[in-house]
């Protein structure tokens, strides 16, 4: 037998479904090293490929063009054409601010 607060939670979660499924994709794709790197760099800004590139150190310019790609499909950043550059940035600024949680949260203190 659940207690009241047990069912209120399982009420809760049937509820909220589509959050949980939103939650579980985001988290996803922050999983991976490249795409988690991508989105600390855009939320300090706007850049293109080639200074992503730069600023992550250690990669492709073909690895973080396919990342981006991922990102973008799935809504995460968006992009626009500056004259001849491409430039990335954050669609939701929430995920701004979800990266500098976990900055301070896992910081070495």
């Amino acid at each position: 037998m659940m207690t009241p607060l047990a069912r209120q939670i399982q009420a809760d979660f049937k509820r909220n479904e589509a959050t949980c499924q939103k939650a579980l994709t985001l988290l996803h794709l922050l999983s991976n090293k490249a795409r988690f790197r991508i989105v600390c760099v855009l939320a300090r800004g706007e850049f293109c490929v080639h200074e992503i590139c730069e600023i992550v150190g250690g990669c492709n310019l073909s690895n973080i063009s396919q990342q981006l790609k991922m990102l973008t499909l799935a809504g995460i950043i968006k992009k626009r054409r500056d004259q001849r550059r491409i430039l990335y940035s954050l669609k939701d600024p929430r995920i701004a601010q979800l990266v500098e949680f976990l900055r301070q949260m896992l910081e070495a203190k």
